[in-house]
């Protein structure tokens, strides 16, 4: 495989590119199926080493000495500065020298002594392709180039490893994820309609080599297809056929269904040799044995296997159509007891129109989709559409096969489908439908736009005949607005609700009042009367999807235990859940706000959502916030870099909100309080209006604490004032205390009544510590050490059960300058070192921390540094006291 095609083996040249460096392996052994990529990645890996200034000699196959010779080839012109002892026989066997070349015997040797003596100064790398092909004196020749401390080796080849080097470390290569695979197949010139698309991720299983070839035009010359077809040639005919019977099943059959259809009846005499060493006991084994040993198939347990997704294409490409046709015929035939695989080689034989047909097609899916086989449920729901005489039943059958294509995370394929049905017909029922999957393909693909716009075509449609159906086209509209915190998006709302009629069902109802106006709290009244699930009940996927959605509400409604309770309830026992209701992201969310931040790291892996970019997102700025809450600054600011550069800021605009309050928390953790605002202060707009209604108003108190650190008080209280106004009349417990303890660190001298207020008991541990933490430096200054030392012990001690390291180390910080203060409060200033003298004296003059940092010459986070312990040094708390201590 090309160079420019490894795709998704990062991991694996990192492990490659380990080589040679200390305390690394020097040698390693790459093996993996035909087609996986070994070639490429010793390539890359050879490039990335000599980037890296190392050595590197290639090393190929071929007879006799011939390998060996190469080596000594390519440090020829090194061999001139080599002792006489190890040069003579290295210029002699090269013929560069008139002497006698010793025998070949002790070339190895030779080769070992010139490689070893160049390594000396400068490190190499030997590379060797195809092992499986090098002659047992350069094997052995690898294997001892290793045992010094400058030569490393790296080969590949198929397994066993070769005996000579088993002692190397081997890394054998998986087959590509599903993300993987789908970005090598697009980096391809030549583009596949979805469905075809999607047939090749699923034939190819991950494998480069047939992910490439199938998407190739014709077969290309020197390929692996090539390959099979030319070992196919030379089997026998009746293995050749039953190579057929096998491609054309399409999955793993049994050897003696396959041989009965082919016409090979079962013999029930005892079993021969070559039966037993094909893995049967029938005599049509003797057939399968040539295609056994050619390594095209493999048979376990009685059932035929593939060993290459190519070889099954060759097996089936070497038929004539017609011959191709017959065989799915007999198939069917054997297969009538397999209604799944009855009806695709049905389908297979007979072409044309046919509802018998579809209808079988349809039952297949049914049978696939309940096996959790969404790829094989969707292709033939789609063949079922395309056999169906009546356009009707096409459109109704192609809205289930985009259902089966969302849940496969195809977005391409279920919008290929989508459109299909708007070309079939114009029924209102049948379009909201497949809208409504369709739609949440889109949205988690990272296009709300088109999948809002998806709702509103149907919505524009017409009624559907069922009301509850036009409600959940309005819930899916309301889920995309609040993701996008897009005032288009919302006001788009009401008119969609309004088509769900007056009795709309009350918790999709209340979700989507909540999103258009999250100040008039409908959902509420609602949570009041809910009742949970008891642990351990099956729950019916309408109860599941009630759950998730009233635990929506709880989380927007700012009653996170209760939001993580349902949402938990909603997800437990079914490994499977779907996330068209936000259900995992808002979960995550929730555990973060209640201080179960180890099961929110649990829920926020990566791994489980694979094809849906939004929420991929979505996930890391959770990471994220989780990085910066616990003090991992470095983290949380390179993760949040790394999920900035693929986000669209303003398709995801709560991603965007919660990686602008992880960077903030992690700057300001770091000692950079004027980055910190800027992020911070980038959550609102330029009037202090929140950018997103809920995300950015529960971050109103950080706000205001770093607007005290850097002095930004009057543009955060216009910040504040405006969270107040649009928290409305009734805001949550939550939301007051945010905005108490922002007035509270605002007000200085005259904020004890608010900072009473703000800790008062609450769910969330997280921000209770923080409004007792400002509570006691607050004590601390203006009062009684005393006291602030128990209020700030408690503070310290939930940020440590919570795992917030950084905010529990301020607290302790807190503490030890009030037992400081107490003792000498005069001595403070004159702790200061020389530096921090300077920067309090320029932040008193009023220069901002970059242009401090470019007088003195050293970082804004340095300077970030250099104040915060100014700050605990002296008692200060706000940097227009700086000028005090002059």
């Amino acid at each position: 495989m090309p160079f420019a095609q490894l795709v998704g083996r990062d991991a694996e040249l990192a492990r490659a590119g380990r080589l040679l460096e200390p305390g690394g392996d020097l040698s390693l052994f790459v093996t993996g199926a035909r087609g996986s990529g070994k070639s490429a990645l010793l390539t890359a890996a050879a490039a990335a080493a000599r980037e890296a200034g190392r050595r590197v000699l290639l090393l190929r196959g071929g007879d006799g000495p011939w390998p060996l010779r190469q080596l000594l080839l390519a440090i020829r012109h090194d061999l001139a500065g080599l002792p006489p002892a190890v040069k003579g026989p290295a210029l002699a066997f090269l013929g560069l020298t008139p002497d006698a070349p010793p025998h070949l015997d002790d070339l190895p040797a030779v080769v070992r002594a010139a490689i070893t003596a160049v390594a000396a100064t400068t490190g190499i790398l030997v590379v060797a392709d195809d092992a499986h092909e090098l002659p047992p004196a350069a094997l052995a020749t690898l294997s001892q180039l290793t045992a010094g401390p400058w030569v490393a080796v790296l080969t590949a080849g198929r397994m066993p490893v070769p005996e000579a080097l088993a002692g190397f470390a081997v890394l054998e290569l998986a087959p590509l994820g599903a993300d993987d695979a789908a970005r090598l197949l697009d980096d391809r010139d030549r583009m596949p309609s979805a469905r075809d698309r999607a047939t090749i991720l699923h034939r190819a299983a991950g494998n480069p080599a047939a992910l490439v070839e199938f998407s190739s035009a014709g077969s290309p010359a020197g390929g692996l297809l090539a390959e099979f077809t030319d070992a196919l040639a030379v089997l026998p005919t009746p293995a050749r056929t039953l190579l057929l019977y096998a491609a054309a099943a399409g999955f793993p059959a049994e050897a003696a269904l396959l041989s009965r259809a082919a016409g090979f009846p079962a013999d029930a005499g005892p079993p021969s040799d070559a039966a037993d060493a094909a893995g049967g006991s029938d005599a049509a084994a003797d057939h399968w044995l040539p295609a056994v040993e050619s390594g095209l198939i493999t048979r376990t347990e009685g059932l035929i296997f593939f060993g290459h997704p190519l070889a099954a294409e060759a097996a089936y490409r070497y038929a004539s159509a017609h011959l191709r046709r017959r065989v799915h015929r007999d198939l069917a035939a054997a297969l009538t007891d397999r209604p799944e695989h009855y009806a695709l080689q049905l389908a297979a034989a007979e072409p044309g129109p046919d509802e018998q047909i579809a209808t079988a097609l349809e039952t297949a899916a049914a049978i696939f989709r309940r096996q959790g086989l969404r790829y094989r449920a969707t292709a033939a729901m789609q063949q079922a559409a395309e056999r169906s005489p009546s356009p009707q039943a096409a459109a109704r059958r192609l809205t289930q096969a985009v259902g089966d294509a969302r849940d496969l995370r195809d977005t391409a394929w279920t919008t290929e489908l989508h459109a299909q049905v708007w070309r079939l017909t114009d029924d209102a029922d049948v379009l909201a439908a497949a809208a409504r999957p369709a739609a949440t393909a889109m949205h988690w693909a990272g296009r709300p736009d088109e999948a809002y716009a998806m709702v509103t075509a149907a919505h524009r449609a017409g009624p559907p005949a069922n009301p509850a159906v036009a409600a959940q086209l309005a819930l899916i509209a309301a889920q995309i607005a609040w993701v996008t915190g897009d005032e288009d998006h919302r006001r788009g709302l009401p008119t969609l609700l309004a088509a769900a009629g007056p009795d709309p069902e009350r918790a999709t109802a209340a979700y989507v009042r909540e999103v258009i106006d999250p100040a008039g709290h409908a959902g509420r009244e609602l949570l009041d009367a809910v009742v949970l699930p008891e642990p351990g009940q099956a729950l019916l996927p309408a109860d599941r999807q009630r759950f998730g959605l009233l635990g929506a509400i709880a989380y927007v409604e700012d009653r996170a235990p209760l939001a993580v309770a349902l949402l938990t309830a909603s997800v437990a026992g079914d490994p499977a859940a779907t996330p068209s209701f936000g259900t995992l992201p808002t979960l995550v969310s929730a555990l973060i706000d209640a201080g179960d931040w180890e099961r929110a790291d649990r829920f926020a892996d990566p791994g489980p959502v694979t094809g849906l970019p939004a929420m991929r997102v979505t996930l890391a700025a959770m990471r994220a916030q989780l990085h910066a809450l616990r003090g991992e600054s470095e983290a949380a600011l390179r993760l949040a870099r790394e999920t900035w550069e693929r986000l669209d800021i303003q398709g995801n605009r709560a991603a965007h909100i919660r990686l602008l309050r992880a960077a903030g928390l992690a700057s300001a953790d770091s000692g950079d309080q004027e980055n910190a605002y800027r992020y911070l202060r980038s959550m609102f707009d330029a009037d202090g209006r929140p950018l997103h209604p809920h995300l950015s108003s529960r971050a109103v108190a950080e706000l205001a604490i770093t607007a005290v650190r850097c002095g930004q008080q009057a543009d955060a209280r216009t910040v504040v004032a405006r969270v107040r106004d649009a928290a409305g009349a009734g805001p949550s417990g939550r939301i007051t205390a945010l905005l108490q303890l922002s007035e509270a660190v605002l007000a200085d001298n005259d904020g004890e009544a608010l900072f009473q207020q703000a800790v008062t008991e609450s769910d969330y541990p997280y921000e209770r510590a923080l409004a007792h933490l400002h509570y006691g430096v607050w004590l601390r200054r203006h009062r009684s050490p005393r006291e602030a030392r128990l209020v700030l012990a408690y503070a310290g001690k939930v940020f440590e059960e919570l795992g917030a390291r950084g905010a529990a180390e301020l607290a302790a910080r807190e503490i030890a300058v009030g037992v400081q203060s107490t003792t000498s409060p005069e001595n403070g200033p004159a702790a200061l070192t020389p530096q921090e003298r300077q920067v309090a004296a320029l932040a008193a003059q009023g220069l901002s921390n970059r242009a401090i940092a470019e007088q003195l010459f050293i970082s804004a986070r340095t300077v970030g540094t250099h104040l915060s312990r100014v700050y605990r040094k002296t008692g200060i708390s706000r940097r227009q006291q700086l000028g005090n201590l002059s």
